[in-house]
């Protein structure tokens, strides 16, 4: 005889705290395209290829290196150092993996390799920059100021350069420094401001699943 008060063993299960369940789709869901991500990511691949491509100003010298396409063109935009800033994670990772050995196998773009992986990272960052804005960001108390931090994180090395009275002393044409100056600030705060969204998007979504799974544990 069953003593009472004890459930059936074939419904003790359905008495355990629920855990939390995590798949792979559900982790990923957030790279679904949306019209806002896919513009984020437009912006951020013209930093990634324009950057690429204005890496050949170190190696210009070389006459077996070719020219690449677009460099002319975007010559008068400050694209390299936004995209040094917003690939360093990459950079960082491929170097400390010994990955480099890759880029000859990515497409060439003239005397460059085409940035596949910073493309592929580009996309990823916008998606989840995009998801962390949706869910959490502009939700918080203090979140919609998020963006403004990492446009005041941009402010710091372009102060100096925004004086432009300097170029009274330099040998550049003041119209040309200024698009210089004014086009890498919007993109450098492009790059920071996703990544403070980023990051603050990372917080909130392992803070919501360490309180979901602490409050498992006390049912």
């Amino acid at each position: 005889m069953r003593r009472e008060g004890r459930a059936p063993r074939e419904n003790r299960s359905a008495l355990k705290p629920p855990r939390l369940k995590i798949s792979v789709a559900n982790l990923l869901s957030f790279l679904k395209p949306t019209p806002r991500s896919l513009v984020l990511f437009a912006v951020l691949a013209l930093i990634c290829v324009g950057g690429a491509i204005q890496s050949y100003a170190f190696v210009k010298d070389v006459p077996e290196v070719p020219k690449p396409p677009l460099y002319d063109l975007l010559k008068p935009l400050e694209l390299w150092p936004s995209w040094v800033f917003f690939t360093a994670p990459v950079h960082l990772l491929g170097s400390l993996l010994g990955l480099r050995w890759l880029l000859k196998y990515f497409p060439s773009l003239g005397g460059i390799s085409v940035p596949v992986a910073s493309l592929a990272y580009a996309y990823v960052v916008s998606c989840w920059a995009v998801h962390s804005w949706n869910h959490w960001a502009r939700h918080g108390r203090y979140g919609r100021l998020i963006p403004v931090v990492g446009v005041a994180l941009t402010s710091v090395p372009f102060l100096p350069r925004a004086l432009l009275p300097a170029v009274a002393t330099l040998e550049v044409d003041p119209l040309e420094y200024a698009v210089r100056v004014v086009s890498g600030f919007a993109f450098l705060a492009v790059v920071f401001a996703v990544y403070t969204v980023s990051i603050y998007g990372l917080y909130k979504a392992l803070e919501t699943a360490l309180k979901s799974h602490l409050m498992g544990n006390q049912r």
